[in-house]
């Protein structure tokens, strides 16, 4: 087998973005060298045994990566390896991609270039819009800080509007660390006049739960049910369960005041079922007010540290011009696991954008303040917030 490296541009890090032939090369791929704005659907069409790696150092600038990933290419080619060098981005337009097969060539390398899509150029009819226009926040770098397995949905909708998308979840969803409370209410749930969902999060975990203890959904009982949020109304809808009340803000004063509208709740019992560590403001006002209440953790988010794609290493280097925070535990964990003041001290561009007023409070902790707060406090509210204000 001759020595040759196969550079692949995937455009935007998509896989609808790759060409029939830079697929047709991935598939056959015994080592793929990638940048970390390549998306993991792109890298799923290379070989499961394919050895795959990183490429890029934030210790060194750019100049200094593209001379590693060149040194990479020139020895795993020797090694009679098909190496494919997978790029996102347009690094045909910046001039990168050109600079490495030129060293290449010079190192007796045999080169294919495999153009991708630009995503400067199609990225707008790949989406489905044409007009450049409607894609305000192309340019834009955003990082996404949600659990992994809950960043699709606000990921898609920034991509749509043009934006580069990082991918650096910070929280990831466990048992709380004391079952044994919601096992107890699960026994006494026909005594609850209400149950108060706070997150999307909060019903999975509960019935995940509680289909563990019981076979049919009618063991929930008569009892009434608020959610919080159109994400949280609609988990529950998922599962046939009708929401009887909805306040329209997650602040703890409208969610008291709802439910108090909706009958007193003098000597009624609610049971509260949200995150482990979470604000006491909600279960003191509705005690204020006379209700019994139950604040039982449901689970509890703790600090990602795997940095899968490179993306947390990408924005360490090379900085950001947005962050944005779905909730005050992703402030927190974050800020564990990059010091944000730190980091935007050092990124004077990087502006934060929360969801909500909670998630703002938690910001305002560290000092700091969102440049964007999201007026509906949903995914499509925050996107929209960035939008507004970039």
């Amino acid at each position: 087998m001759s020595s040759k490296v196969y550079l692949v541009v995937a455009g935007s890090g998509s896989a609808g973005l790759i060409t029939v032939r830079g697929a047709e090369v991935l598939r056959q791929a015994t080592v793929v060298i990638h940048d970390a704005l390549v998306g993991k659907d792109v890298l799923e069409l290379s070989p499961a045994g394919a050895e795959k790696i990183l490429s890029g150092d934030p210790s060194k600038d750019r100049a200094g990566e593209q001379r590693e990933a060149v040194k990479m290419m020139i020895a795993k080619a020797r090694e009679n390896q098909r190496v494919v060098r997978l790029k996102g981005g347009d690094p045909y337009l910046y001039g990168a991609g050109g600079g490495e097969a030129s060293e290449l060539t010079a190192a007796g390398i045999e080169v294919e270039v495999v153009p991708g899509v630009s995503s400067f150029l199609s990225a707008p009819g790949y989406a489905g819009i044409s007009d450049l226009a409607k894609r305000p926040l192309l340019g834009q770098r955003v990082v996404v800080t949600r659990s992994r397995d809950q960043a699709v949905a606000l990921s898609e909708q920034l991509r749509q509007k043009g934006a580069e998308v990082l991918e650096v979840p910070v929280i990831k969803i466990v048992l709380p660390s004391n079952p044994q409370m919601l096992a107890d209410a699960l026994l006494e749930l026909n005594a609850y006049d209400w149950i108060v969902f706070t997150s999307a999060n909060g019903v999975t975990s509960f019935f995940d739960i509680f289909f563990r203890a019981f076979d049919d959904m009618r063991d929930i009982g008569g009892v009434r049910i608020a959610a919080v949020g159109p994400a949280t109304a609609a988990k529950l809808k998922e599962l046939h369960l009708k929401v009887d009340l909805m306040p329209d803000q997650y602040v703890a004063s409208k969610v008291a005041d709802a439910l108090a509208g909706y009958e007193s709740i003098e000597n009624l019992k609610i049971l509260l079922l949200r995150a482990e560590v979470a604000t006491p403001e909600l279960p003191e006002k509705l005690e204020k007010m006379g209700a019994i209440v139950d604040d039982i953790a449901v689970y509890q988010t703790v600090l990602e540290t795997a940095d899968l794609n490179g993306a947390g290493a990408d924005l360490i280097g090379h900085g950001a011009d947005w962050v944005t925070f779905t909730s005050a535990s992703t402030v927190e964990n974050f800020h564990a696991r990059f010091n944000l003041p730190e980091l935007m001290s050092r990124h004077p561009r990087l502006r934060l954008a929360s969801i909500g007023p909670e998630t703002t409070k938690a910001i305002g902790v560290l000092g700091l303040k969102p440049r964007a707060e999201a007026k509906d406090h949903t995914v499509e509210g925050l996107v929209k917030a960035v939008e507004k204000s970039r």
